[in-house]
């Protein structure tokens, strides 16, 4: 669980209801799109606008806190930021996303590293196809 609270205080931020409503939420679901986490908390929170999700999704990646991902889908998808390297495979039929890890992605970007001299600071995987449910 990461210290929300200490992570705003750190970059002068302070943790409003509308943040701590926002993680709650990406913490309990992955790969929400803005309008989607906004549909998702519109009922009970009926104070927070589309923009403002927009707006603190905005400053959470700034901060390292929420990672954006871009599918391919025309809008970006957010989660939340963690240690554990993973990718994504994601269904063009239904949009499903599934997280995988798999190390030959590690050990691919150290070949490169030993072939090239070329240093990853970071990767990101996306591999398209169909999910087992459309696929039968």
């Amino acid at each position: 669980m990461l210290d929300l609270e200490r992570i705003l205080r750190d970059r002068g931020y302070r943790l409003t209801n509308q943040r701590r409503v926002i993680v709650r939420e990406l913490e309990g679901e992955r790969h929400l799109s803005a309008e989607e986490l906004y549909d998702r908390v519109k009922g009970e929170h009926p104070e927070l606008g589309l923009s403002t999700v927009y707006r603190t999704l905005d400053l959470l990646t700034e901060l390292g806190v929420v990672r954006k991902e871009d599918f391919g889908e025309g809008y970006s998808r957010y989660e939340l930021s963690t240690e554990r390297v993973h990718h994504h495979a994601r269904c063009d039929e239904c949009g499903a996303v599934i997280e995988f890890n798999e190390e030959l992605m590690e050990y691919l970007a150290l070949q490169v590293e030993r072939e090239t001299g070329f240093v990853t600071d970071w990767h990101e995987i996306t591999l398209h196809g169909r999910c087992a449910a459309c696929s039968e």
